[in-house]
C-alpha cells in the first residue's frame, strides 16, 4: 500500500456562539480525509472519520503500529459543543472568514491576535488512533500526552507576569478619589467591629451584617485588633491606637477626572492622589477627636460668635442672643446680660448647663431678670469636679407653631477626616418634633409646652395624642406650611443647609487637631423656626438619638445608618478579593457635599477646655 500526504490546512472550532480560528501546521501522515476545511462541533467525529477511513482502506500493520507513530506535541484541549461535521471547499470557506471574525467579542479577538503573533507556541494538530483502543500502549501514549500537556501549562503559567488588581470606578472609589486616595481592597480576610449597647446600637449591627466582609466583636475583646468601633459618646484613649501611614502617589488619569466631575460635580485640587493597601489594619473611631467644640454648648457659641464676626456677620442674626456666666452675678457676662435686657425689654430667657447636657436636663425657663440671678448663682460642679457654668439665652417668644404646639427641625449632618481631607455632607431627611400641649409664653414652669425632647415629652399623658410619638414628616410639614403660610419648606431647608456649612467653617480647624489618617462623625443639629419663617440654630449633638418609635423614624433612621456606612465606612473598607458575594443593593443616596477643605494646622487658636467627653450620659433625645 503507498502512503500518502494529507494536510489538514485549517481548523475552525465553533461552538454555539463561540468561534474561534487555529492556524495548523502540516504533518505527515499515512491518511487523511481529503479536505481543505473541517468547521466540526466537537471532536468525536474526526476520530469517527479516522475509523470509517481505516475500515475501507484496510491500512497495513505498519501504519497502526502504535510503536513506529511519531511523538507529536498534543492537541490543545477545547470547549465543544452539540457535535456536527461540515466539509466545504476552500473558496466557500474564504468567503465566510470576514463574517466568521465578526461573531467574536474584542476580548476574544485580542486573544486570537495574540494567538498568530505567535505569543505561545504553535501547536500541531493530530489525530491519534490510539484514542479509540484501550490496550496499554494506548494509555502510555496518553499518559505522555497529558505529561506535555502539563508540563506547557506551567511553562506558560510562570512566564505571565503577577496579577494586577483592577478598581473598578464605583461610587466607594470615586469617594476616595475626592480624598486624593486609592484604596485597593486586601486578597483575604476580615474586618472587625464593636459596636457597643444603647441608642439603638442594634440597627448598626444589622447594616453591618449585610456586609459579609464583616464581623462583630463583642466588648471586652482586645481594641488593638479592631477596625471600627462604634460607641455613644468619644472615647479618647483610642486615638492613641490610631497611626499615620506612608502611601504610594500616583497621578489622575483623564478618566478619573472625568468620572469625579461628572458623577460628583467636585473640581479636584491636586493631581496627585496616594495609593492605600492596608485596609486590614486601618482603625477608625465614630467620632471627631475635639466633638465637643461643636457639640459642648459654650463652645459652640464661642465657635459661631468668632466665625461670623471674621466675615462680619452679626452672630445673633443666627443664633439667638447668648451670655455664657461663669461667676455667678459679678461675672462681666451676667452685666451685659442685665443691661441688655433692661434696654430691650426681655422678659423671657432660657437657661442652659454650658457643658454635660442632653435630653433636656438641666434646661430651664424664667420670665424674669431676678429669675435669671437666682439660677446663675448656683455654684455646683459636674461629677468631674469642674464648676457648672450657664448659657443664658434669649427665648424665641414667637416661634412658629404646628396646630398651636410648639416644634423644632432635626437634621443630620456628617463629617468625615480622611487623609487630611475634611468633608461634610448634609443629610436631606429629617423630621419635626413636636410638643404635647398648646404654647403659652405665661406658663414657663412646664416642660411639655417648651421642650420638644422625646425624653421630657415621653412622660406626658398626652404624648401621641396628636401624632404618632409627637414626629411630623418633611413632607406633612411642607403641607402645613403650604396650606396655613403659603410657604414652601424648601426655602427653610436651604437656610439650614447654609447653617450647617457655618457650623464646619467655624469648628474645621479645631476638629481632628491631630489630623488621624481617618475619623468621622454623626451629629445632629436642632434647628427652630420663628413667626417670621426664619430659623435660628439651637445645638449640635454628637450622639443623636437613633431610636425607632414610630414607622417615620424607621425609615429614616435605618436610611441614615446605611447612608452613612456607604459614605464613611465602605470605600475605606472596600470587600477583599477572596469574598464572592460583595455586591450591596441598590440605595439611594440622601447625603450632599455641603464642605470640603484641607486640614491645615493653625497656631493661637483660642482654647476652648474640654470637660464633656469622659461623662457617661445617653443619647440626645
Amino acid at each position: 500500500m503507498n502512503n500518502k500526504q494529507y494536510a489538514i490546512e485549517s481548523l475552525v472550532v465553533r461552538g454555539n456562539t463561540k468561534f474561534q480560528e487555529i492556524q495548523l501546521q502540516p504533518i505527515q501522515r499515512t491518511f487523511v480525509p481529503k479536505l481543505s476545511v473541517i468547521k466540526m462541533r466537537g471532536l468525536y467525529q474526526i476520530v469517527e472519520m479516522v475509523r470509517q477511513a481505516d475500515s475501507q482502506n484496510k491500512l497495513c500493520q505498519q501504519c497502526t503500529d502504535r510503536a513506529t507513530l511519531p511523538q507529536v506535541p498534543v492537541v490543545q484541549s477545547f470547549v465543544c459543543y452539540p457535535p456536527r461535521v461540515e466539509i466545504q471547499p476552500r473558496k466557500q470557506y474564504e468567503k465566510k472568514s470576514s463574517a466568521i471574525k465578526k461573531s467574536f467579542t474584542e476580548d476574544q479577538y485580542q486573544i486570537v491576535k495574540k494567538s498568530s503573533e505567535q505569543v505561545l507556541p504553535r501547536k500541531v494538530f493530530t489525530i491519534k488512533r490510539a484514542i479509540t483502543s484501550t490496550t496499554k500502549n494506548d494509555e502510555s501514549v496518553r499518559d505522555v500526552s497529558r505529561s506535555a500537556s502539563k508540563n506547557r501549562l506551567n511553562d506558560s503559567k510562570e512566564k505571565e507576569p503577577q496579577q494586577k488588581i483592577v478598581i473598578k470606578f464605583d461610587m466607594t472609589n470615586l469617594l476616595s478619589y475626592t480624598n486624593y486616595l486609592e484604596v485597593q481592597p486586601p486578597l483575604k480576610g476580615m474586618y472587625k467591629a464593636i459596636i457597643t449597647k444603647g441608642n439603638n446600637g442594634s440597627i448598626i449591627r444589622q447594616c453591618l451584617k449585610s456586609r459579609s466582609w464583616w464581623t462583630l466583636l463583642e466588648m471586652g475583646d482586645e481594641l488593638d485588633d479592631i477596625n471600627l468601633y462604634w460607641t455613644q459618646l468619644r472615647k479618647q484613649p483610642f486615638y492613641g491606637l490610631l497611626k499615620q501611614y506612608i502611601t504610594q502617589k500616583q497621578v489622575f488619569t483623564k478618566v478619573q477626572k472625568k468620572l469625579i466631575q461628572d458623577k460628583f460635580n467636585y473640581q479636584l485640587k491636586s493631581q496627585m492622589y496616594d495609593l492605600f493597601d492596608q485596609s486590614q489594619t486601618l482603625q477608625v473611631h465614630n467620632h471627631l477627636e475635639c466633638n465637643f467644640q461643636v457639640c459642648n454648648k459654650k463652645a459652640l457659641f464661642y465657635n459661631m460668635k468668632q466665625y461670623y464676626t471674621s466675615i462680619n456677620q452679626d452672630p445673633f442674626k443666627f443664633i439667638p442672643k447668648t451670655f455664657h456666666i461663669q461667676n455667678g452675678s459679678y461675672d462681666s457676662q451676667y452685666m451685659e446680660f442685665e443691661d441688655y435686657a433692661k434696654q430691650n425689654q426681655i422678659k423671657t430667657w432660657i437657661i442652659k448647663p454650658g457643658e454635660q447636657s442632653n435630653r433636656g436636663n438641666g434646661i430651664e425657663l424664667a420670665n424674669s431678670i431676678s429669675e435669671v440671678r437666682r439660677m446663675v448663682q448656683s455654684k455646683e460642679t459636674h461629677a468631674n469636679g469642674i464648676p457648672k457654668t450657664y448659657i443664658v439665652q434669649q427665648y424665641i417668644s414667637k416661634p412658629l407653631l404646628y396646630n398651636k404646639r410648639k416644634f423644632d427641625i432635626r437634621c443630620y449632618m456628617l463629617v468625615t477626616s480622611i487623609n487630611k481631607e475634611l468633608k461634610a455632607y448634609f443629610y436631606q431627611e429629617g423630621y419635626i418634633r413636636t410638643s404635647c400641649k398648646e404654647f403659652n409664653l405665661e406658663d414657663t414652669d412646664c416642660k411639655y409646652i417648651h421642650l420638644t425632647n422625646d425624653a421630657v415629652q415621653k412622660k406626658s399623658n398626652l404624648y401621641g395624642k396628636y401624632e404618632t410619638a409627637n414626629k411630623v414628616s418633611y413632607k406633612e410639614f411642607q403641607n402645613y406650611l403650604q396650606e396655613n403660610h403659603n410657604y414652601d419648606f424648601n426655602i427653610i431647608k436651604e437656610q439650614i443647609k447654609s447653617m450647617a456649612t457655618d457650623i464646619v467653617s467655624a469648628t474645621c480647624q479645631h476638629l481632628d487637631p491631630n489630623h488621624h489618617f481617618y475619623s468621622f462623625e454623626l451629629f445632629g443639629l436642632d434647628f427652630m423656626i420663628d413667626d417670621d419663617l426664619k430659623p435660628w440654630l439651637i445645638e449640635v449633638n454628637t450622639n443623636p438619638c437613633l431610636e425607632v418609635c414610630c414607622p417615620l423614624l424607621s425609615r429614616i433612621i435605618s436610611h441614615l445608618i446605611e447612608n452613612t456606612l456607604r459614605i464613611a465606612v465602605d470605600p475605606m473598607f472596600p470587600p477583599p478579593l477572596h469574598k464572592k458575594k460583595t455586591q450591596l443593593q441598590d440605595f439611594k443616596n440622601y447625603f450632599d457635599l455641603i464642605y470640603s477643605d484641607t486640614l491645615i494646622k493653625e497656631k493661637n487658636l483660642p482654647k476652648i477646655l474640654q470637660d464633656d467627653d469622659e461623662e457617661e450620659v445617653e443619647d440626645d433625645n
